[in-house]
């Protein structure tokens, strides 16, 4: 074993290398710049408001047994009642879409979007106002956050409408339980570092244990519009 091998660095994300299809698929609310809180990656900013409620996606990926997947940095499991949990992985920006580059907040107060599973398919839905020079981060803290739990149920009472309807599909809304939606803790590409998660003592995002306190803003950024 070499004593002197250093772990991999992780490489850094550049605009350049995002396929054509993931930039024809932003809405007109965001764009893609480099993230303020993992300076590897790339990041997805408001360029204008977007209001509280505004639920975004499918995120998409490739559907692999979790066994299959290298890295857990760009993917959800989901559970499929004849399938299993199954990953949808979106490691490959070919097969994912703008989703694939929402970061994880750093705490509770930066936290404005949270996951939510819908008929199998995972979605980001905002938390609160987002305002342009904002970026869109995501986490999952589930129903142990009064918002999020509020805008859980709110979904499930939709969906419990479009199921008494005969001309809708069935949809189901769910999020933080065992059998409807999980992620795996992530790490930054090529690293075995862990990012930051909610411990299992300490549920709420907003500990300043976690990490260090991250900036939300790129002062610097002139959106063309």
């Amino acid at each position: 074993m070499n004593q002197n091998a250093t772990e991999p660095v992780a490489a850094t994300e550049t605009l350049a290398e995002v396929p054509e299809h993931v930039l024809r698929g932003l809405p007109e609310e965001v764009r893609l710049h480099p993230s303020a809180v993992d300076k590897t990656r790339i990041g997805v900013w408001a360029t204008k408001p977007i209001l509280k409620g505004k639920k975004f996606g499918p995120f998409v990926g490739d559907k692999k047994k979790r066994s299959q997947v290298k890295n857990n940095v760009y993917m959800w499991e989901v559970y499929y009642p004849n399938l299993g949990w199954m990953c949808i992985d979106a490691t490959d920006p070919e097969k994912g879409n703008w989703l694939r580059y929402v970061n994880w907040a750093c705490s509770g107060e930066e936290q404005n979007l949270f996951p939510l599973e819908i008929n199998r398919a995972i979605y980001y839905k905002t938390l609160k106002p987002i305002a342009p020079g904002e970026e869109l981060l995501v986490w999952y803290n589930g129903e142990d956050n009064p918002e999020i739990a509020a805008a859980i149920e709110e979904e499930r009472a939709s969906a419990r409408s479009k199921r008494s309807s005969p001309k809708s599909r069935k949809a189901t809304a769910s999020a933080w339980r065992p059998d409807a939606l999980r992620q795996q803790p992530r790490t930054s590409p090529g690293s075995t570092g862990k990012r930051p998660r909610l411990l299992p003592s300490s549920r709420d995002p907003s500990s300043k244990s976690r990490c260090s306190a991250c900036s939300l803003t790129a002062p610097e950024v002139t959106w063309n519009q």
